[in-house]
């Protein structure tokens, strides 16, 4: 039956991926479509460039003509000085004619025979300078005249580019206002189909959700609408949720709870709860996801409220949840089984050795001595087993209370640790090799972190090749410390090595350590990393080695100047 709700489920969610691959293409066509309304518009923009470039092209050619008339003007200005000048020309010689004929009067008083025809001859020349006055005055009035014309033409043309600077502005206004119209009810028109569209799909998604969808008034809390799924899944109907204030509704029983909520999002306009308890009309309880938040319809603020049926999700992380509890709860039952079995072999080998020491009856103390010291080796051990185990199965709070902070020379100490890994070194010929290390000074508990280095040297070794390479480096930063192991062994698998640091895991190659260890110490390492603040990480590839590395807070760090 399972089975068969799951394969319901998992069609649901199948149409659900169709339906929105559907509506990806819809807006991807439109987008499209979008695109290319963009183009023709761009196509239009350089159109009406143009057009402005032929229009300022020809205001350029009228200031031309506007300039070659003034030009016209200032020539027919300087022919009108021209024929001035000329005026006073004649009139000059005019005046050098009246002395001649004065001169010609005396001569013909003297020359009285010729009197006669120098009178005649003098009254023609009177005639002719008469005549060429009149003819000086009419041309001086003419140019006169020429030069008001030619003013009046220059004004004309200014005018006239004036104008035709205004209606061209005019022009222009009249095409932008134009165009700014034709965009205006493209874009209503737009605006009207897509806003025609979208309340089509909101009703869609609104009416198939798969979530339960509420409606409210911003300002009274009342619903205003509700979707079907929300109907189903409360067992009430659409009458009975319509407006109704949302703490009326039996599903929402705690109306004081409900108002709080309410008054959260008028305010504050978002409110999330992640497992909400509600009834069902028919009394059953379900847990629910609620999201709520506020936006604006028009000038109108709404409310919507989305509610997710979390109950099956509950269900199966508690499955989900229980599984993990049960394995880890299996391990750590065969890791004790192991620890116990480790503990059998030191208290037998101790057994063994009282009861030699107690039947030995000579005076010898030799077989007592060697008796004491493989008990007293064997306890060592104990002790050992007993201190990891301790170790693994304390609460964080208990192991940081343990942890005693002092100043330690990061050093010295890691001197100390590969001089007591040397001798499990040796009988693999391994050799332990580490890089610059400065003197720093960090705050730290020495046994622990004694015991942390040495269990990842000892990984490094017990897991090495044979004729191998342990490396160990620091690197400073300005506020940790990294400290990496790396070696050239046997490797992590992938799937074990997201798992290598949780308690009570056993991977296939701790079965073949070969030692004494009951599969803790890389969990101890955690443990202790994270009791002083810091992290632990692993990398591998199989057969190819592993390198571990321990990231540690300075805190109150210095480094000693020599």
């Amino acid at each position: 039956m399972k089975r068969k709700q799951l394969i319901v489920t998992a069609e649901k969610f199948r149409l659900k991926a169709r339906k929105l691959a559907v509506t990806a293409r819809e807006k991807e066509a439109i987008r499209q479509k979008l695109a290319v309304t963009a183009k023709k518009l761009s196509l239009k923009a350089r159109e009406l460039a143009l057009t402005a470039k032929k229009l300022s092209v020809k205001a350029r050619e009228l200031a031309v003509v506007a300039r070659e008339k003034e030009a016209i003007r200032q020539k027919l200005a300087i022919t009108a000085e021209a024929l001035r000048l000329k005026a006073k020309e004649l009139a000059v010689t005019a005046r050098e004619k009246e002395t001649i004929r004065r001169k010609l009067a005396i001569t013909a008083r003297k020359l009285s025979f010729k009197a006669k025809e120098l009178a005649v001859i003098a009254k023609e020349k009177e005639e002719v300078r008469r005549k060429l006055a009149v003819t000086a005055e009419e041309l001086r009035l003419k140019a006169g005249e020429l030069a008001v014309t030619a003013e009046n033409l220059r004004l004309k043309a200014r005018e006239l580019a004036l104008i035709a600077k205004e209606k061209e502005e005019v022009r222009q206004n009249l095409a932008i206002t134009a165009e700014e119209l034709r965009l205006k009810a493209g874009e209503q028109t737009k605006i009207e189909t897509q806003s025609r569209d979208s309340e089509i799909r909101y009703r869609r998604l609104f009416e198939t959700a798969h979530d339960g969808i509420l409606i409210l008034n911003s300002e009274t809390g009342q619903i205003t609408d509700v979707n079907p799924f929300l109907e189903n899944l409360l067992g009430y109907s659409k009458d009975e949720f319509l407006n109704k204030k949302l703490w009326e509704v039996g599903a929402f029983r705690n109306m004081k709870a409900s108002k709080d909520a309410f008054k959260v999002l008028q305010t504050q306009g978002f409110l999330r709860y992640e497992n909400l308890p509600l009834e069902t009309k028919d009394g059953r309880s379900i847990e629910v996801e609620f999201v709520s938040n506020s936006y604006m319809v028009g000038d109108t603020l709404v409310i919507q409220c989305n509610i997710r049926d979390i109950t099956e999700r509950k269900r199966l992380d508690l499955i989900k949840e229980t599984k993990r509890l049960l394995k880890e709860e299996r391990m750590k039952v065969e890791s004790i089984a192991d620890a116990t079995h480790e503990l059998r072999t030191p208290i037998a080998i101790i057994k063994g050795n009282v009861d030699l020491a107690l039947r030995s009856k000579g005076k010898n103390p030799k077989p007592a001595k060697s008796a004491l010291r493989a008990i007293n080796y064997e306890i060592k051990h104990l002790s050992s087993i007993l201190t990891e185990l301790s170790l693994v199965t304390s609460k964080a709070w208990e192991l940081k209370n343990r942890i005693l902070f002092e100043k330690i020379h990061l050093k010295s100490l890691i001197d100390v640790v590969v001089g007591r890994c040397k001798a499990l070194a040796f009988q693999k010929n391994v050799s332990i090799t580490t890089g610059r290390i400065s003197d720093t000074v960090l705050m730290g508990d020495k046994m622990y972190l004694e015991k942390m280095l040495i269990n990842l040297i000892k990984n490094s070794i017990i897991y090495g090749t044979i004729n191998g390479h342990t490396n160990i480096t620091v690197l400073k930063l300005s506020d940790h410390i990294v400290i990496t192991i790396t070696d050239d062994g046997i490797g992590i698998s992938k799937e074990d090595l997201p798992h290598v640091f949780e308690r009570f895991y056993r991977a296939d190659k701790f079965h073949r350590s070969g030692g004494n260890s009951i599969g803790l110490g890389l969990a101890i390492v955690k443990w202790i990393a994270e009791g002083h603040g810091g992290s632990v990480s692993a990398g591998s590839v199989k057969d190819r080695g592993s390198t571990f590395s321990v990231s540690l807070p300075l805190k109150i760090a210095t480094t000693v100047k020599k």
